[in-house]
């Protein structure tokens, strides 16, 4: 399989672990601990995931691994959609890191449906709904 590098996935959720924690270090949410350290462990938790069922080197620990990371994408939209309505921070940052989430979970349902194909272990990883189909 390519290289980790190499995941379109990895990479977009690399790019949105920088945003989302950028988002974190404005100085309104200095005031809502519990709120900013949410958003970090779950940013940091995406791209970290995916590395980590990459590097078990089986399918089935990948689509786990790829799976994690989609439930802690899913977590940081919640939170990042919180912090949107909250106000405290420049909306133009929470913004792109939305756009950002909803980018990489887009790229994680598309990889989970491609080894889901390949794999012979398919059927004991049911694909979630994709967000436009339910997943609110």
């Amino acid at each position: 399989m390519r290289k980790l590098e190499s995941l379109k996935a990895w990479k977009k959720s690399q790019e949105l672990a920088h945003a989302a924690y950028s988002v974190t270090m404005a100085p309104g949410l200095k005031h809502h601990f519990a709120l900013m350290d949410q958003i970090r462990r779950a940013a940091l938790s995406v791209p970290a995931n995916i590395a980590e069922g990459y590097a078990l080197s089986t399918t089935p620990q990948f689509i786990r691994g790829i799976r994690i990371s989609l439930g802690s994408a899913a977590e940081l939209l919640s939170h990042l959609e919180v912090l949107q309505r909250l106000a405290i921070v420049p909306s133009e940052s929470v913004t792109n890191a939305i756009a950002l989430t909803d980018d990489t979970l887009s790229l994680l349902v598309g990889l989970l449906k491609a080894l889901g194909r390949k794999s012979r272990h398919a059927s004991h990883f049911p694909l979630p709904a994709s967000r436009s189909s339910g997943f609110q």
